[in-house]
């Protein structure tokens, strides 16, 4: 089983879901799509109204954004449509209300704020700009960003990361996506059409509802970017190389997760293994077999005895088996071959691509690791190393040697950083860059609040996922170690400007830019990336570090 650090690590600010109104696992399909027409009721409130291709909504106006929430992209998957490929929403009649976000899909936390278990949950959001297009651009649609949300594969929701200053600043219409997670997302048996990449084709649902939807919202549908961090990172390099993610977006950003990035062992929590996010699809049948013996189910080759039995389980069952269903799988039509070596193969889309992770990702572990009670100390660090690197723990060790860091923690975290993420964003970076524009960053404002809340004492630094505080308004994001909100400084919202100015002006023109200047592009032979500093307008750039030591097995 992974440890709840790793959830606590990945998640990225998951905020409280809706109340449970999660329906029975043996409900019909047809049943599951009556909410579309029940929740036109009671849309009485006045707001921006638009046409869908399955029906009109009503959202809201939010002082400089209107918002449009809780919009449903296919259909429940529950009952006999749990663990089956995304549906078609049904079309409803009247006018829809869509000014409540949906829940988080399915998911469990040791905090009753973090956890759902409310299957109905492919929803989305919309956020668009007040102003009229025609103050920019002269009235020409407006670029569209859809977001996938952090939780490795496991947990989070899209809702929570509220992307105001996007919308505004850049000029664009920006979607945040809800997918299953998972046992429900990523489950696979033989004959199972889809089976272990649900989460992956509801992303890709979504992105086919913006193609249809998005000039509703004065949005350009052949100007779309994918974007995402962490598990949301990984997913957009996984979307690719996928077959059906071909042609359903023309930009990508991969921030802090590509599709090499697998975790160490050790490195979340203690006793933690190693953490890879695609896996074959035979380990997933073996894992599903496991699953089913854990839930009293058939395991033998009956395959649908099993399917059958697994469905009759409610969702607070299933929950308990999400440290199984932590990879999606290859093998199979939606993900023939892993997106790694897909990438080294150059099949995938050929779009403009911004890839780059924090400079010091692996801090925020060590923090988890220390208030588990294991800080990293002088004394454990050659251990500590050993059970990460294994027998290349020595040959670390003088590559990062103890005394270039102020602290041991620092001196973990330097080449788990490298290990985890700086490394395989490098070796993408060059795939990607044989076939297509890659542009790279790192994230090194190491003023930036952490958003896994730290000991007092502990190092400053850019740890995983501090830059998100710079792009979104993050639920209850970043906090103090008290639960008090800590907000950006002045001179971090100019640095957050610039970094909106940069994502938007990618989404618009597939280029970069800081202060009126262009990004270099990422090259194989010369790896350079754009830092991001705690000044702003900063224009330095940073080297790709050398990874040869962490390439051999």
């Amino acid at each position: 089983m992974i440890s709840g650090a790793v959830v606590l690590l990945l998640v990225q600010g998951c905020g409280t879901p809706g109340p449970s109104t999660s329906r029975s696992a043996g409900a019909l399909p047809a049943q599951s799509a009556t909410r579309s027409t029940q929740d036109t009721r009671g849309a009485g409130a006045a707001g921006p109204e638009v046409t869908l291709d399955s029906g009109r909504i009503r959202g809201v106006y939010d002082g400089n954004v209107a918002r449009y929430r809780g919009i449903p992209y296919a259909q429940p998957p529950t009952g006999g449509l749990r663990w089956q490929p995304p549906r078609p929403v049904a079309r409803w009649q009247g006018v829809r209300d869509a000014t409540t976000s949906g829940p988080a899909c399915p998911q469990a936390s040791d905090n009753p704020k973090e956890s759902s278990e409310e299957e109905d949950c492919l929803t989305l959001d919309v956020t668009v700009p007040k102003k009229a297009r025609t103050e920019k651009a002269g009235g020409e649609p407006r670029p569209v960003l859809v977001w996938l949300h952090g939780g490795g594969f496991t947990a989070g929701r899209g809702a929570d990361y509220d992307p105001r200053r996007l919308a505004v600043q850049g000029d664009v219409v920006v979607v945040t996506v809800e997918f299953r997670i998972g046992v429900l997302g990523y489950l696979a048996l033989p004959g199972m059409s889809g089976g272990g990449t649900f989460g992956l084709q509801d992303q890709r649902a979504a992105l086919r509802w913006v193609r249809r939807n998005a000039a509703a919202f004065g949005g350009d549908a052949g100007n779309v970017t994918l974007f995402g961090e962490s598990g949301g990172g990984i997913a957009t390099c996984g979307q690719l190389t996928a077959p059906g993610g071909k042609g359903l977006f023309h930009k990508a950003i991969i921030q802090s997760g590509s599709c090499g990035t697998a975790l160490l062992p050790n490195a979340t929590g203690p006793g933690t293994p190693r953490y890879p996010f695609w896996r074959p699809l035979e380990e997933t049948y073996a894992a599903t077999r496991s699953a089913a013996r854990k839930m009293g189910c058939p395991a033998g080759k009956d395959a649908a005895k099993t399917l059958a039995c697994l469905r009759g389980k409610p969702v607070k069952k299933l929950l308990e088996l999400t440290g199984m269903f932590t990879a999606a799988s290859y093998g199979g039509p939606a993900l023939p071959v892993s997106p790694e070596r897909a990438l080294r193969k150059g099949d995938f889309a050929r779009v403009p691509v911004l890839t780059g992770h924090t400079g010091k990702e692996a801090l925020v572990f060590a923090g988890v690791l220390s208030l588990l009670g294991e800080p990293v100390t002088d004394e454990n660090l050659p251990a500590l190393l050993r059970q990460g690197f294994g027998r290349r723990a020595e040959e670390i060790a003088r590559r990062y040697p103890r005394d270039e860091y102020a602290t041991p923690i620092e001196a973990w975290a330097a080449p788990n950083t490298d290990a985890m993420f700086a490394c395989p964003h490098a070796r993408d970076g060059d795939a990607l860059a044989r076939r297509t524009k890659v542009f790279a960053y790192v994230f090194g404002d190491d003023t930036a609040p952490a958003f896994v809340p730290s000991l007092p004492g502990f190092p400053a630094g850019a740890g995983h996922a501090s830059e998100l505080a710079y792009l979104f308004d993050v639920r209850d994001k970043p906090i103090s170690l008290d639960g008090e909100p800590v907000p950006l400084t002045r001179t971090q919202r100019s640095v957050a400007q610039d970094m909106v100015a940069a994502w938007t002006a990618f989404a618009r023109t597939g280029t970069p830019s800081s202060s009126g200047r262009a990004w270099p592009r990422w090259t194989p032979g010369k790896r350079v990336a754009h830092l991001i500093t705690e000044q702003p307008g900063s224009t330095a750039t940073r080297p790709a570090p050398r990874c040869a030591h962490l390439d051999r097995p």
